[in-house]
């Protein structure tokens, strides 16, 4: 549920703990995306690279942005090293992350 900038999250713990709702500020959201910078974070799993570039093809003909960064996870088990983020962070206005197996 969204209300405003905050949302409520249910979380289901496997454990079966019951970790209740948490209230969550939401990040802000651009009113446009055309001209903004683009960046693909590959998960390394296969075929993720032509899935996300598709993506970003789709996009960018409708939004034309200005820059299309992309970048790839050193595992797909495994978060991003934080010098990849650093560089989605630099590089990028939003990002499209993933493409799960």
């Amino acid at each position: 549920m969204t209300t405003g900038n905050t949302a409520t999250v249910q979380l289901i713990d496997p454990t079966g703990f019951d970790p209740g709702e948490t209230a969550m500020a939401m990040a802000a959201r651009t009113a446009d995306l055309r001209g903004a910078r683009l960046g693909l974070l590959d998960n390394s799993k296969a075929n993720s690279d032509v899935i996300l570039w598709a993506i970003a093809r789709e996009l960018d003909a409708e939004f034309e942005f200005s820059n299309i960064f992309y970048t790839r996870k050193h595992s797909a088990s495994l978060p991003p090293y934080p010098e990849v983020l650093a560089d989605l962070h630099r590089n990028a206005d939003f990002v499209i992350a993933g493409v799960g197996d």
